[in-house]
């Protein structure tokens, strides 16, 4: 099949019949994804379709149809629900997929600028309700980023989150534990400005991954900015491991507790963060509250608070050894001074026996 795929007249002769093409709606690196109807029941869908360029790689072929499989399994209302997957005669891979209306955070953000704390709050833990779920079910997103966070209204007019795009998900079952290859240590897979640190080094992820990329999003949707954007790719990925993110503008009036939340999720070692979503969407829940959010402290407030404790144990280990020292010292001189009264006792009492010896030795005249 050649890459004229991408036209829509073409693609119609490799989906099944029922699904009528009716037209590009946008293309990535991967593939394309088209808006289709049902031709008996008039629903309509997205479909995601691998490129032909991209599909004569073995591994892109096994990881479309690992993301099938994955996202096959993900039943939630803030998930983007997968209907149907295949492969054509002509090797043409395609997902058929909930359609839905509305537009992405970066959309929305790029358009409105950054959301306001409440509206913030309910994306987030949409979000997160969404993507631990997926953990439930030994998914990783990997690949979350504003762009894949969709944005719609309900019938009430407030907003419904749809996470989409688990084109580089990982399944990590006892069933399929990193059998499929898709995953070798070096892999690069996810988008640069929201990728985690381990992501960035090549190392082995799990769900704290998404949590980092979780905390990206959450900084570029309350600054409008990704926390990290460097000059070149290996210096966005430098900045991950290595950087700090920047503090937010203090005009953008952030609550402390939305912040400490952020950076927690945004800690470089992954035992520094949240541990799961659970985690997380239990501090987002009583910040939508108006509960106090226990703070929880940061690996460079640990750091911080050994160096404070360093110097004053450092000087009490000091004083301890300067009291042992003169202890051992003034023990010494006591000690001399008792062994000097001794020898001269002995040396007195020697000098009385020799004088009266030397009496007794004296002839009479």
């Amino acid at each position: 099949m050649s890459a004229e795929i991408d036209q829509p007249d073409l693609l119609q002769n490799e989906l099944p019949k029922q699904y009528q093409v009716l037209g590009e709606i946008k293309s990535g690196g991967m593939g394309a994804i088209y808006k289709v109807e049902n031709r008996f029941t008039k629903v309509i869908y997205a479909v995601k379709v691998i490129k032909p360029e991209a599909a004569k790689d073995a591994a892109m072929r096994q990881r479309f149809i690992v993301e099938a499989k994955a996202a096959s399994l993900l039943k939630h209302p803030n998930i983007c629900q997968t209907y149907d997957f295949g492969v054509s005669e002509n090797h043409v891979l395609y997902l058929v997929m909930e359609w839905l209306t509305g537009i992405s955070l970066q959309q929305k953000v790029s358009r409105d600028g950054p959301l306001q704390a409440t509206e913030a709050t309910t994306i987030f833990q949409q979000v997160a309700l969404a993507l631990n779920h997926a953990h439930e079910h030994n998914v990783i997103h990997r690949d979350l980023k504003p762009d894949n966070i969709m944005l719609s209204r309900d019938e009430n007019g407030g907003t419904v989150v749809h996470i989409v795009d688990f084109g580089i998900a990982k399944v990590i079952s006892e069933n399929t534990p990193s059998k499929d290859g898709l995953t070798k240590a070096g892999a690069l897979l996810g988008t640069p400005m929201y990728m985690s640190p381990e992501q960035a080094n090549g190392d082995a992820v799990d769900q704290r991954a998404d949590l980092y990329s979780l905390g990206c999003v959450m900084y570029f949707a309350l600054s409008g900015k990704p926390p990290f954007i460097g000059n070149s790719l290996l210096d966005t990925l430098y900045q991950h491991v290595h950087k700090p993110p920047p503090p937010l503008d203090a005009g953008l009036k952030i609550s402390s507790a939305m912040t400490a939340i952020m950076m927690k999720a945004l800690e470089k070692k992954p035992e520094d963060r949240y541990q799961n979503m659970t985690q997380l969407l239990a501090d987002l829940n009583k910040l939508a509250k108006g509960v106090s959010v226990k703070p929880r402290l940061l690996a460079r407030d640990r750091k911080k608070i050994r160096s404070s404790l360093l110097l004053p144990l450092i000087f009490l280990a000091f004083y301890a050894a300067m009291q042992l020292l003169f202890t051992g010292i003034e023990t010494l001189n006591n000690s001399m001074k008792q062994q000097n009264a001794s020898q001269k006792t002995t040396q007195k009492s020697a000098g009385k026996l020799k004088a009266k010896d030397t009496k007794k030795v004296v002839p009479n005249k």
